[in-house]
């Protein structure tokens, strides 16, 4: 294993990890938009359209009320993680990567230790990528590689490693648990609304 090829996985792991960052920022707007309102819609229904003195409609009000300051108090904590600038950073680090994968690949030019050196402050302009990152950049770089797989090695054509089963049942896990995170976010709202109905 050369490398240069440990370079070219951590730029394509980096790459995952900044589409994976992207991603979340796209969904926490867009959860903060659909939560500010909800909760804003359905507060001003049952306190002032309502205006009912029920118990549970007051329960309700109060509930939804809570709810809009929580995700005033959410969004906060979500401009905290800085999405966007986490992804702008790895972004520069892989592009800085692709030009040092050049220079890897002709390491016999080039003292071994200042690549190690050299790498190692590439490396530290940002954040390590998760595993997660890793095994869909894996996964994604096998079915994506169209030569032919050789008999001898087990391998494809170009590529030095391959996903096992490991590695595609985390990433089917991962993204199973994901789109159902996302799915009760979403659903979150509606599932308060119908709750509180039933309350009521």
């Amino acid at each position: 294993m050369a490398f240069s090829d440990n370079v070219w996985w951590t730029r394509k792991a980096r790459i995952q990890a900044e589409k994976r960052l992207l991603s979340n920022a796209f969904h926490t707007q867009i959860l903060l938009l659909w939560y500010s309102f909800s909760g804003v819609a359905s507060a001003i229904y049952h306190l002032s359209i309502e205006g009912s003195n029920a118990a549970g409609q007051d329960i309700s009000g109060i509930t939804w009320v809570v709810f809009s300051v929580l995700v005033l108090c959410i969004s906060g904590f979500i401009n905290g993680l800085s999405f966007k600038e986490r992804a702008g950073l790895i972004k520069e680090c892989y592009e800085t990567l692709n030009s040092f994968h050049q220079k890897a690949k002709d390491s016999s030019l080039t003292d071994p230790t200042k690549l190690s050196t050299e790498y190692d402050q590439i490396l530290g302009v940002c954040e390590n990528h998760s595993d997660r990152d890793y095994y869909t950049a894996l996964c994604i770089e096998y079915v994506t590689n169209n030569n032919r797989l050789d008999k001898n090695t087990g391998l494809k054509k170009g590529l030095d490693r391959s996903p096992t089963w490991y590695h595609w049942t985390s990433l089917i896990y991962w993204t199973l648990c994901h789109k159902l995170m996302l799915t009760v976010l979403y659903l979150l709202p509606v599932i308060l609304c119908v709750a509180l109905r039933c309350i009521e």
